[in-house]
């Protein structure tokens, strides 16, 4: 089971990360109010690392690196995301098989059937 303090969101962006001086464009995979988890081989991480992440216009967060698995690392914010900035930045995912999906628009309305070929 797993027991974690915030809701983690899906997100599958790429975003900025600052580490000192040095810039790194990473992927964000999930993202909860006390921290996320990104995708960074390039960027020289280590447990413990202080890190800076740019995660929307004009979103920010400042971390630590708390575990690292691969290129993969997880980051333990400094401050709290409010709940509002997490549920914008991500998605949770239907619970629905894919043939029961309806397409909608981002405010949920069902989407007109487009006509046969």
């Amino acid at each position: 089971m797993d027991e974690r303090d915030y809701e983690r969101l899906i997100v599958d962006k790429g975003i900025e990360c600052f580490v000192g001086e040095r810039r790194y464009e990473v992927f964000l995979y999930d993202l909860s109010s006390g921290g996320c988890m990104i995708e960074a081989p390039r960027a020289l991480l280590r447990v413990g690392m202080a890190i800076h992440l740019r995660l929307d216009e004009p979103i920010e967060a400042s971390g630590q690196v708390v575990w690292m698995v691969g290129g993969n690392a997880g980051v333990r914010f400094s401050q709290l995301l409010h709940e509002a900035v997490v549920r914008h930045l991500g998605f949770t995912p239907s619970d629905l098989p894919f043939e029961e999906m309806v397409p909608s628009d981002r405010f949920g309305r069902p989407l007109p059937a487009l006509p046969p070929f």
